[in-house]
C-alpha cells in the first residue's frame, strides 16, 4: 500500500513536542466532517485527492471519528498523514456506574483493531461533560475512570499516543497517565490564546500541548501563528470559509488560506518572532568533555538566525577545550578557573547582542529554544526569562535513578508566564538589566549564582517570565557521589544566600518559595491532588492551583525532624515509655522518601524495584547532606565573629530583660547611622543574616545568628557642642517563636503526665524541658556576646571611644572621653517588655 518509507515512522511524543523519524513534528490537522463512515471507490479517489491537497498545503494530520476510522486511516497513509481517532464517552457514561463495562469493551475493540495501522498518531478521548455535571459526579470518580480507560487502551495499543480532550471548563480531568494534552478552545483574542496555552503547559510539565479550535473565525490564521509561537506541538482548526462575495458577477479570486488554515505558516513552525535582536549564548565550562560537544552540536543547529555563541572556558583540565576550538563559528575564551559567576560575567562583558542567554556546558538545547524564548520576552515586555530542563535518556538504571532523585534545578513560579527563580542551566536577560545591578555576584563559585540574580532583579523593578515551551535537555549527576557533591553545593549556596536573604528563609534555614515549582507537590503525601477553582471571573473557565507547600508538609524529609525523633525514641528508651509515637516520628522521613520514589519521573525502561529503592534512599539522605552541609558552612562564618578580638569595655547587662547596652564618644559627627551600616554589613560577611527594620518596631536591626534566638539592635544618639555626639547601642536578646514553642510543648506533656498520674514520665519529661531550657539559655548568652563584640568591632573601625568600663587599660583619647562621659540617653525606658 506504501511506497515511501517515511511514511510509516510512527509519531511519538518528545518532552514538549512530537517526534517522527527523530525530527521534530508538528501536527498541522483538520477534521473531515464531510466524510461518511461508508465510502465506495469514486469517493475514495476523492478523498485521497483531498488529503493530497491537504499535505501539498503544509497539513500534516487528520482527526477521525471512530466511524472514520475504518475507510479514512488506510487513505490517509497513502497520503503521507497521520491521524488521531476520537473516541467518545458521553456524560451519563462518564458518571454512572451502569453500562460502564460496554464503553471500555468497545474502546478496547477499537483499539485493537488499529493497534498497529501506520497513520494511527493516537487516541483522544472526548468526555462529553460540562463543568456542572463534573462537579455534581465528581471529579476523582470521572478521573478514576478516564484513568482506567487510558490503561486499557495503552494495553491494547502500546505504541499509540493517548490524550483526553478538555476544554476550559474541564481541565481538571487531565492525568498524568496521558500522552500529550488535548484541549479545545472557542475563538479568543490572540493574547488570551498565548496565556490559555502557556497555562496547559504548566498543567503538561513535559508533555507536548495540542489545541483545536471549535469554530472557524476570521483572524484564525494569527490564532493558528499564536499556539504554535507559544510552544503548542500540534493544532487542530477548521476550513476558513470563504466570505460572501458582492460582485455583481459573483465572481471571487478564491485563496488556499480560504480552506487551508495552515497555508499562511508556509511550512515555517513555530513562526519567528517579530523581532529578531541578536543574542549571545553565554557556557562557562570546566572540565566539560562528556557533554561539551553534545552541547555545542545543539547551538549549532539552533534555528534563529540573529546569535552567537561565547565559550568561557573557566579553567578546564580536560580537553574542553579541543572540543570547542572543532566548531570555530563559536568565540572561546579561556581564563584560569574563577568560579561560575566570573565566567558568566566574562561571558557578559565579551557579548556583543542585547540579549544574554545562559546555559550549562552539561545541556542540549531544543532547536527553537531562542524562538520561543525571544518571543516571550518581546510580547510580554520581560527583562529575563526561563523555561523548563528535563533529563535526557541515561543508559544505565543507577544514572536513571540518580537523575529521577530530588534535587534538580528547577523553577518556581509566582503566575503561569512569571518567574520568581530560573534554572541558571536555562534563562536569558537583557543586557542593560544585568549591567544596571552590576552582573552576577563573584562568591558564588558553583551554585545559587541563579537564586542571588533573579532576586536581585526583582528586588531593582525587573519583571521575569517564564516559557514552558523553550526547554532544553539536562544531563543530572548521574552516580550517587556527584549527586551528593551536587547536593552539599546546594547547602553551601543556600548558607551564602542566607546571610544576604534572611527574610525568604523559613524557621529551620530553607528557602522558603513564594511561588510554586510545577509537578512537585505531587511527590509529596496529601499534594497529588490539585485545588480546582470552579467559578473564576471568565465565565466556563476553571482554574488549577497546586497545594502550597509549606513547612509542614515538607518537615519530615528534614535533618532536624530526623534528630528530633531520634531524640524523642532515646528519651522515650530511657524514661521505660512505649515507642510507638517516637517511632511513628521517626518512620515519616523514610514514608515521604518512598512516596517520593513511587511517583518520581522514572524512564519506563528503568523501571524496577531496585531503581525505585535507590530514589527512596537519595530522597531520605539528599536533604541530610544538603542541610549538614548547610549548618556547617554557617558554622564556620560564625566562629570568626564568635572568636574575635579587639573588646575594650565591658557591658551593661539587665538580665531580666535580657539586654546588652554599650556606650561610645566621638568628636567626628559620626551617628548612628553609619554604625549600623558598618555592623550590618559585618553581620552579612560573618554569616548572621540581618533584616533592616522597615520602621515599625523598635529596633533598627534584627541579627539572627541561629534557628533558637534573635538579637534586635537599637540605638540612639545624642548631640553635643562642635559636632561632638555620643552613641548608644542596645542589643535585646530573644528567643524564637519555635524556642517558645517546643519549651511550651514539653512543659505541657510534663503537666499532663502529672495528671495522668504517671510521675516517672513527668519527672522524665520536665528534666527534659529544663535541660532544653539551660541549653537555650546557653544560647543566648552566647548570642549577646556575639551582639557585643560585633558591636564593640564595628565601634573600633569608627574610631569611636567607649564610655563604659573599661576592660583593659585605655590610653589617650580613650581614657580623656571616659573621664568627660556625659549623660546617657534613656535607651532602657523606650523598649518594649521581652516576650
Amino acid at each position: 500500500m506504501l511506497t515511501n518509507s517515511e511514511l510509516v515512522q510512527r509519531v511519538t511524543p518528545h518532552a514538549k513536542f512530537l517526534s517522527r523519524a527523530g525530527q521534530k513534528f508538528f501536527f498541522k490537522a483538520m477534521r473531515l466532517a464531510d466524510v461518511s463512515a461508508t465510502l465506495d471507490f469514486a469517493q475514495k479517489l476523492k478523498l485521497r485527492k483531498r488529503l493530497d491537497d491537504l499535505r501539498t498545503a503544509h497539513t500534516t494530520g487528520v482527526v477521525l471519528s471512530e466511524a472514520q476510522s475504518q475507510p479514512c486511516l488506510d487513505i490517509a497513509a497513502q497520503s503521507g498523514l497521520v491521524a488521531m481517532v476520537e473516541l467518545r464517552i458521553s456524560a451519563d457514561e462518564l458518571t454512572r456506574s451502569r453500562g460502564w463495562k460496554s464503553v471500555v469493551s468497545r474502546i478496547a475493540h477499537t483499539a485493537s483493531i488499529f493497534a498497529r495501522h501506520p497513520a494511527l498518531a493516537g487516541y483522544i478521548l472526548d468526555c462529553e461533560i460540562g463543568q456542572d455535571a463534573l462537579r455534581a459526579g465528581g471529579l476523582e470518580n470521572a478521573r478514576r475512570r478516564v484513568r482506567g480507560v487510558v490503561k486499557t487502551i495503552k494495553g491494547r495499543a502500546p505504541e499509540a499516543m493517548v490524550g483526553i480532550k478538555v476544554r476550559p471548563e474541564t481541565r481538571a480531568l487531565s492525568i498524568l497517565e496521558e500522552d500529550f494534552l488535548y484541549a479545545e478552545i472557542p475563538a479568543l483574542k490572540p493574547v488570551e490564546i498565548r496565556d490559555f496555552v502557556v497555562a496547559l503547559h504548566n498543567l503538561a510539565e513535559a508533555r507536548p500541548v495540542v489545541i483545536e479550535f471549535k469554530d472557524a473565525s476570521p483572524g484564525q490564521d494569527e490564532a493558528v501563528a499564536v499556539a504554535f509561537g507559544t510552544g503548542a506541538a500540534g493544532v487542530v482548526a477548521p476550513p476558513v470559509p470563504a466570505p460572501v462575495s458582492h460582485d455583481w458577477l459573483g465572481v471571487r479570486m478564491m485563496r488556499a488560506s480560504d480552506v487551508m488554515p495552515f497555508v499562511t505558516l508556509n511550512g515555517t513552525c513555530p513562526p519567528q518572532p517579530p523581532k529578531m535582536p541578536m543574542v549571545s549564548v553565554v557556557i562557562c565550562a570546566y572540565d566539560a568533555e562528556r557533554t561539551m560537544r553534545a552541547c555545542l552540536e545543539s547551538l549549532r543547529g539552533l534555528d534563529y538566525g540573529n546569535f552567537e555563541v561565547v565559550i568561557v572556558d573557566d579553567g578546564s583540565r580536560d580537553r574542553t577545550a579541543d572540543i570547542s576550538m572543532d566548531f570555530p563559528e563559536f568565540r572561546l575564551i579561556r581564563q584560569p578557573n574563577k568560579g561560575l559567576s566570573v565566567a558568566r560575567n566574562v561571558g557578559m562583558q565579551a557579548a556583543r547582542g542585547e540579549i544574554i542567554a545562559y546555559t550549562d556546558s552539561d545541556c542540549v538545547v531544543d532547536p527553537h529554544w531562542l524562538t520561543l524564548m525571544v518571543r516571550s520576552m518581546i510580547e510580554n515586555n520581560f527583562d529575563g526569562c526561563g523555561g523548563p530542563n528535563y533529563a535526557p535518556h541515561e543508559d544505565g538504571w543507577i544514572e536513571a535513578s540518580c537523575a529521577a532523585s530530588p534535587g534538580a534545578p528547577c523553577h518556581v513560579l509566582v503566575a503561569d508566564d512569571r518567574a520568581e527563580h530560573l534554572a541558571g542551566c536555562n534563562m536569558l536577560f537583557s543586557k542593560a538589566a544585568l549591567a544596571k545591578i552590576g552582573g552576577f555576584d563573584p562568591q558564588f563559585t558553583s551554585a545559587g549564582d541563579d537564586v542571588d540574580i533573579c532576586w536581585r532583579l526583582l528586588e531593582a523593578g525587573f519583571k521575569l517570565g517564564f516559557s514552558p515551551a523553550a526547554f532544553v535537555w539536562h544531563f543530572r549527576r548521574n552516580t550517587v557521589k556527584s549527586y551528593y557533591g551536587q547536593q552539599r553545593g546546594y547547602g553551601r549556596a543556600e548558607a551564602m544566600l542566607h546571610q544576604r536573604y534572611p527574610e525568604r528563609f523559613n524557621a529551620i534555614g530553607q528557602i522558603a518559595w513564594r511561588g510554586t515549582i510545577p509537578g512537585l507537590a505531587r511527590t509529596i503525601p496529601g499534594g497529588s491532588r490539585k485545588r480546582v477553582l470552579w467559578r473564576t471571573a471568565s465565565a466556563g473557565a476553571q482554574t488549577l492551583f497546586d497545594p502550597g507547600l509549606t513547612l509542614a508538609r515538607v518537615i519530615p524529609q528534614t535533618l532536624e525532624w530526623t534528630l528530633l525523633s531520634a531524640f524523642a525514641l532515646a528519651a522515650s528508651i530511657v524514661l521505660g515509655v512505649p515507642l510507638i509515637a517516637a517511632a511513628a516520628m521517626l518512620a515519616l522521613g523514610p514514608i515521604w522518601a518512598l512516596y517520593y520514589a513511587w511517583h518520581a519521573p522514572l524512564e519506563k525502561s528503568h523501571e524496577s524495584f531496585a531503581a525505585r529503592l535507590l530514589i527512596a534512599y537519595l530522597a531520605y539522605t539528599g536533604p541530610m547532606v544538603r542541610t549538614m552541609t548547610r549548618y556547617k558552612t554557617r558554622a564556620k562564618a560564625l566562629t570568626g565573629l564568635a572568636g574575635a578580638d579587639g573588646v575594650r569595655q565591658r557591658p551593661t547587662i539587665d538580665w531580666l530583660r535580657r539586654t546588652v547596652r554599650l556606650d561610645y564618644w566621638n568628636d567626628e559627627s559620626i551617628t548612628r547611622d553609619r554604625l549600623t551600616d558598618r555592623m550590618l554589613k559585618l553581620f552579612a560577611r560573618s554569616g548572621h543574616s540581618a533584616i533592616v527594620d522597615a520602621g515599625w518596631n523598635d529596633y533598627d536591626l534584627e541579627v539572627r545568628p541561629n534557628p533558637w534566638t534573635r538579637i534586635e539592635l537599637k540605638t540612639a544618639d545624642e548631640e553635643h557642642e562642635a559636632g561632638k555626639v555620643t552613641n548608644h547601642v542596645l542589643a535585646r536578646i530573644k528567643s524564637t517563636r519555635i524556642t517558645r514553642l517546643a519549651l511550651a510543648a514539653g512543659a505541657l506533656s510534663a503537666a499532663v503526665a502529672a495528671i495522668a498520674g504517671l510521675p516517672e514520665i513527668a519527672l522524665g519529661l520536665g528534666a527534659l524541658t529544663m535541660a532544653g531550657a539551660v541549653c537555650i539559655a546557653a544560647e543566648m548568652a552566647e548570642t549577646g556576646r556575639i551582639a557585643h563584640r560585633a558591636t564593640e568591632q564595628c565601634a573600633t573601625e569608627l574610631n569611636l571611644a567607649p564610655l563604659g568600663v573599661l576592660v583593659r587599660q585605655a590610653s589617650g583619647t580613650q581614657a580623656v572621653a571616659a573621664a568627660r562621659k556625659p549623660a546617657g540617653a534613656q535607651l532602657a525606658s523606650q523598649e518594649r517588655t521581652a516576650d
